[in-house]
Formats: structure tokens, C-alpha cells, sequence
């Protein structure tokens, strides 16, 4: 037995020395993933450990050192500095960084295995990818050699003075020796060494000719002759371009391929300034296709049409081409962006035509005329497409006096009182009904809670802000096009589409669920309590089913039902507040006559009523049978007054008339004779 445990320990010990190595690797390897592995390094710069963000910004550090060094070039004797940021070097740090993160993980378990152990003592130096800007490096050859060479080599040129083309010949001479000088450029920037470099210098022969430049020179001057106008194709615009510009825009080129050659052209930088504050007038837009209703309600196509732009390198060489004598003088433009609704969409969607229109009437120069009109001015031309719902209400907005909205009758909470945009429940019914025979969905409606004569009982529909709303959704395949008609009396609503050839029609219910109207009372003080007034008879309330019946273009037959029910209309009667069911009011006693009775029996006669008797003045009478009679009272007879009122009386008096006075003697004597003289004046006067 001690025997095998031995035996056991002596194999389990090996194994165990070779499984830790494992261990430590899959453990390593799974707390540094997505970190470059250990000992790698670039330029001499630890990558080892860093993840790729601490990677990247390690690399951009050192891409910052290189850029921000200068090093130094000798041309025949002359010294130039170069930094290296002037000629754009820059390192592939994402490549860089690929490359190190694959560091010893490429392979299978055991190859990873044997890289990972032999990291520990290997350092793994990654190269650097450099790049220069080639383009730029020659720009500073050419200026460098222009500077410290005597007798640069020089293979022709033109120049243009006072607006005529003039000849530079060629010479031979020399030159900085391109691919030598590159090379050299090249290492001394990527591994910023900034010691002196000597740049190589060649002799070089001109591959042009004199004959050759004056032929092109020949050429420029017939480009510079006269200025070229073109025409912009479908536009009163017509672009003159200056013999004045066609000289600033002149350039030549050195050509080496397939032969060496100097080429006039057109600076295509320079004709895109010069046609910049053109370039509204010039471009235009993609324009859809059209549906343009005609006045016998046909509908034609008005057809699309792509944008057009300037494509600069089109119209510079046709300017070229303008310029040395040929014919086309016509500004060419290319196509643009194409129009969101062309002229294969619209005719996609088959014949466009008259589906369904609605009219309802109404009394003329009311103030709710004037809203309907005005909503329907918003809603005339609207198109409403395939699949797309169409919200009264977001279409119009909330109707202001801004908008040219006016205050008139709307109900509101079951009352019907002025606001602004008032009445506009009798555009919406006429919409509705178009919605309804156009066969289209009917999203959401509400038809008003009162029912009004004017408008198809139970196929209606009001509208208010925010809501109640009206909603339909154009579930066909071709577009809605919406147009509005009114006169001074009616208004029309008009659905242009292909419904696909369904055709709608409609079936009313005969009216159920019968209410009575209930009876509101209006409390009146003034009243009698024996008198009424009805202000409104009131009306029914009842419910109505309407059916669509929609025919489907194969025969078959599709029905919706919709029911509503209208609310009933009180019956308004106004009584005094003791009358009103329910009231706890007490009502006024009607006070009696007591005129003709006397003082005690009047009061008797007022207390059995509940009155009091208040005695007043007294009244002087001619008739001696109404002395101590009651001769007035108030309030008259025939009121009403709460028990507790008093009443005011006032008594009869006969006062006897004076006896009449006896005549004067008779003493026979004449009266003085009238002498006609007028009296004295009155002073005061």
C-alpha cells in the first residue's frame, strides 16, 4: 500500500510541474486579453501591457516627435530645412497596432504556448509604417533647385503679357536628381535624424523643343482672342467669360505619357470661382411629376424632371474647347438628383379621376361662411399619399384670428356660444362624406352629440381644437389629391384618386332607442308663480345605424356599420324658483284688493292672506260715501309677495266744498266808459 502511493506521488509530481506552466499561460493569457503582449516593442518604445487606447495615444506620441523635427538638406552648397509636418508624414498607427496585438497568437494552443514561455526572454522590435507626402516633397525640390542651382535645366513654358501669349524656351542644365533626392528626404524625416544630407545633382536635357512651344503658344493665343459666351440651355442666361479671365485661368502642364508634351488647359479651381455667383441661377432642382386637375375634371400628367448642376470639369473643357474655335457655345449642365416622384411613379398608379364629391348648403353671409371658406382655402390642393393619414386638424392648425377666422356660433359643452373659427363642423361633414363615398378609411369621426337638419342624419362629423379631430387614411395605391369649391351658399369637397375601383353608397336605419327631450327649468323670480315661459320645445334624442356598403371590383360585397346616438334637446321652461321640481322656495302669496273697504276690514281681509296692513296718508275723496274708505294700496292687488309683506293703504277723507259766496248790491250806477288807451308799460320788462 505505501508501496503505490509512492509509485502515485512520483508520476503526480512530474505532471504537476508540466500542467503549471499551462495554468500560468491560460491564466495570463485571459487577464491580458486585449492587450499587446509582453516585450514588443516599436522605435524602442514599450507596447508591451498597453491596451489599444493606451496604444494608440503611445504611437500618436510618437508620431508627434517625428513631425516635430527638422532636418536639414544641402543643394549645391545652399541649406534648406524641412520639417517633417510640411510634407504630411504621418504613421499607420492602426497597422501597427494590429500587428502587435497578433504578437505570439497566431498558431495553435502549443505553438501559443512555446511563443508565450519564450516571451519572457524575446523582445520583439516592430517596424514603423512612415508616409510622406510625395506631391509635396517635389514642390520644395523644385523651389530648392530654383534657389541654389545656377543654370537650372528648363523644359519651356509660355507666359501671357498684357493678354498675349509670349514663348520661354527650353535649356538643358540641372537639376536635383529626383528619385536619389526622395529616397534620401524619405529616411532622414521617418527616422528624425535632423544631421545635413547632401542632395545629389544631374544634368538634364530639355525633352521640349522652341517648335514645340510655339506651337502651344499658338494655341493660347487663339484661346485668349475673344471672350467665349455660353448659353445657358432652357434659361435667358447667357455666362461671358473675359479674355481678362481666360488669361488669369490659363496653365500648362507637362505631359510624359505616351510622349513628352506641354498641354494647355483651363484652371478648373478658377472657372468654379468665377461661376459661383452664378450657380442659383444656373442649377436647378429635381421637380416631381405632377397631377393637374383640368376643367372638365380629367387629370394629366405634368412630368418630372431631374436636377441639373454644374459638373466643373464639363464646363471647363467645353470653355477650352469654345475658346479655340469650335462650335458649341451651349453651357453644358449634368444631371442631378432625380425627383423623389417621377413620372413612371405617377403613371404606376393608373388613371387618376374624379372618386367622390360631397356638397352641403348653407345660409349665405353669415359668420361662419367666412370660416368654411377659409379652411377650405387650407385644404384645396392637398395630396395626400399611398398609405398616408390625413389629420384635419394637423393640416389646418388651430384656427386664429391671425389666419382669418372669425367669431360664430359653436357648441361648446353642450351649449352653443360664439369662438372663433365657430361653424367649421359643417366643412368637416362635407369631408367626411367625401372620405364616405370615396371608399377610403375613415380613421376616427365623431358626429355632433345634437343632431342638425342641415346636415345626412348619423353621417356627419364636427370638429373642434384639439379635438374632437377627423382622420382618414388614404389606404389606396394611388395619391389623394383634395380640391374645395364654394359659392356664397354651398360647399363642395372633391376626392381625385384610383380607389382601385371600388365603388361606395350608403343605408340609414330607420331611428331606435327613442328619448324624450328632458325638461330644464330656468329659475325667474319675476315670474308668478301660476305663469310659465317655454323657451325651447326641445327636441328627441334617438340612435342611427349607417352602413357603407362598399361593391369590390370582383362583385363581392364589403359592409361597415357605424351607429351614434344624438343626444335630446331639453324642453327650457322658465317659472319662478318655487316652481322648479325639488326646490325647498317657498312661493309668494298673490296679495287681494282692499280697496273700498274700511280700515278694519281691510286689515282683517290682509292679515287672513298673511299681509300686514301698514297705514299710509290719507287721501282727500269728493265722494262723502267714500270718507274712511280704503281708496289705494301697494302693491296693487293681483301681486305676489312673501307672507310677512306689508301692505300700504291710505284712507278716503271727504272734506265738504265751501258754500258759495252771495253776489254785491245793485247801486244803479254805469261803469266807467272804456277810453281805448293801453295801461302803463311794465318797467321790469
Amino acid at each position: 500500500m505505501t508501496r503505490n502511493i509512492r509509485l502515485a506521488s512520483f508520476i503526480a509530481v512530474p505532471i504537476a510541474v508540466l500542467f503549471l506552466p499551462v495554468a500560468a499561460f491560460l491564466i495570463d493569457r485571459a487577464a491580458n486579453d486585449g492587450e499587446v503582449p509582453r516585450n514588443v516593442s516599436v522605435r524602442g518604445v514599450a507596447l508591451g501591457g498597453l491596451g489599444e487606447e493606451d496604444a494608440m495615444k503611445t504611437l500618436g506620441e510618437i508620431e508627434a516627435d517625428l513631425r516635430s523635427k527638422s532636418a536639414v538638406f544641402v543643394v549645391n552648397g545652399h541649406e534648406f530645412d524641412l520639417n517633417a509636418s510640411m510634407v504630411d508624414l504621418a504613421v499607420a498607427k492602426d497597422k501597427v497596432i494590429t500587428e502587435a496585438m497578433a504578437q505570439r497568437r497566431d498558431g495553435g494552443f502549443f505553438t501559443q504556448l512555446q511563443a508565450w514561455l519564450a516571451s519572457f526572454g524575446d523582445q520583439r522590435e516592430l517596424e514603423l509604417p512612415v508616409s510622406i507626402d510625395e506631391n509635396r516633397l517635389e514642390s520644395f525640390l523644385v523651389s530648392w533647385e530654383n534657389q541654389a542651382v545656377a543654370n537650372p535645366a528648363f523644359d519651356g513654358d509660355i507666359d501671357v503679357v498684357d493678354g498675349e501669349a509670349v514663348p520661354l524656351y527650353p535649356r538643358s542644365g540641372q537639376r536635383v536628381a529626383r528619385e536619389a533626392a526622395h529616397q534620401i528626404v524619405f529616411l532622414q524625416v521617418a527616422n528624425g535624424e535632423v544631421s545635413p544630407r547632401e542632395l545629389p545633382l544631374e544634368s538634364v536635357e530639355p525633352q521640349l523643343t522652341e517648335a514645340d512651344i510655339d506651337l502651344v503658344v499658338a494655341e493660347a493665343n487663339r484661346v485668349l482672342s475673344d471672350p467665349v459666351v455660353l448659353s445657358v440651355p432652357d434659361k435667358e442666361l447667357e455666362i461671358v467669360f473675359t479674355t481678362e479671365f481666360l488669361a488669369e485661368a490659363l496653365r500648362t502642364e507637362l505631359v510624359e505619357s505616351p510622349s513628352t508634351e506641354l498641354r494647355l488647359e483651363l484652371s478648373e479651381e478658377a472657372v468654379e470661382a468665377f461661376l459661383t455667383p452664378y450657380m442659383d441661377d444656373i442649377e436647378d432642382p429635381p421637380v416631381d411629376a405632377r397631377f393637374i386637375i383640368n376643367d372638365d375634371d380629367t387629370v394629366t400628367i405634368s412630368p418630372s424632371k431631374p436636377g441639373t448642376v454644374v459638373d466643373i470639369t464639363q464646363v471647363t473643357d467645353t470653355l477650352y474647347s469654345t475658346a479655340l474655335g469650335r462650335d458649341e457655345a451651349t453651357f453644358p449642365l449634368a444631371e442631378g438628383a432625380l425627383p423623389d416622384f417621377s413620372t413612371d411613379d405617377a403613371l404606376a398608379m393608373g388613371t387618376i379621376r374624379l372618386e367622390s364629391e360631397y356638397t352641403t348648403k348653407h345660409p349665405s353671409g353669415q359668420p361662419r361662411v367666412v370660416n368654411i371658406h377659409t379652411m377650405a382655402d387650407t385644404v384645396n390642393g392637398t395630396v395626400v399619399w399611398p398609405g398616408e393619414k390625413f389629420s384635419l386638424n394637423d393640416h389646418v392648425g388651430r384656427r386664429t384670428s391671425a389666419k382669418g377666422y372669425v367669431p360664430a356660433p359653436m357648441i361648446l359643452h353642450g351649449e352653443i356660444v360664439d369662438d372663433v373659427g365657430g361653424g367649421v363642423s359643417q366643412f368637416a361633414t362635407t369631408f367626411y362624406n367625401a372620405v364616405f363615398f370615396g371608399c377610403y378609411e375613415d380613421v376616427t369621426h365623431q358626429p355632433h352629440s345634437f343632431y342638425f337638419d342641415r346636415y345626412p342624419e348619423g353621417r356627419e362629423a364636427t370638429i373642434s381644437w384639439p379635438v374632437p379631430d377627423l382622420v382618414f387614411r388614404n389606404d389606396s395605391d394611388a395619391v389623394v389629391i383634395i380640391q374645395t369649391r364654394y359659392t356664397s351658399s354651398s360647399i363642395t369637397v372633391r376626392f381625385f384618386g384610383n380607389n382601385g375601383g371600388k365603388e361606395c353608397d350608403a343605408r340609414k336605419s330607420d331611428r331606435y332607442a327613442i328619448t324624450d327631450p328632458p325638461i330644464e327649468y330656468i329659475e325667474d323670480a319675476s315670474l308668478a308663480p301660476t305663469s310659465e315661459i317655454v323657451e325651447a320645445n326641445g327636441t328627441q334624442g334617438w340612435s342611427v345605424t349607417i352602413t357603407r356598403i362598399i361593391t369590390m371590383p370582383d362583385g363581392s360585397v364589403v359592409e361597415e356599420k357605424d351607429s351614434h346616438t344624438y343626444q335630446p334637446r331639453p324642453r327650457k321652461i322658465r317659472v319662478h324658483p318655487c316652481n322648479v321640481p325639488g326646490s325647498t322656495t317657498v312661493c309668494p302669496t298673490q296679495i287681494p284688493s282692499v280697496i273700498g273697504l274700511g280700515l278694519a276690514d281691510a286689515e282683517a281681509s290682509l292679515a287672513a292672506a298673511g299681509f300686514v296692513l301698514v297705514q299710509g296718508s290719507t287721501v282727500e275723496v269728493e265722494n262723502e260715501a267714500s270718507d274712511g274708505l280704503i281708496v289705494t294700496q301697494s302693491p296693487d292687488s293681483g301681486d305676489y309677495a312673501d307672507a310677512g309683506a306689508t301692505v300700504t293703504v291710505s284712507v278716503g277723507v271727504y272734506v265738504p266744498p265751501p258754500p258759495p259766496e252771495e253776489p254785491p248790491p245793485d247801486d244803479g250806477e254805469e261803469p266807467p266808459p272804456d277810453d281805448g288807451e293801453d295801461p302803463p308799460p311794465d318797467e321790469g320788462g
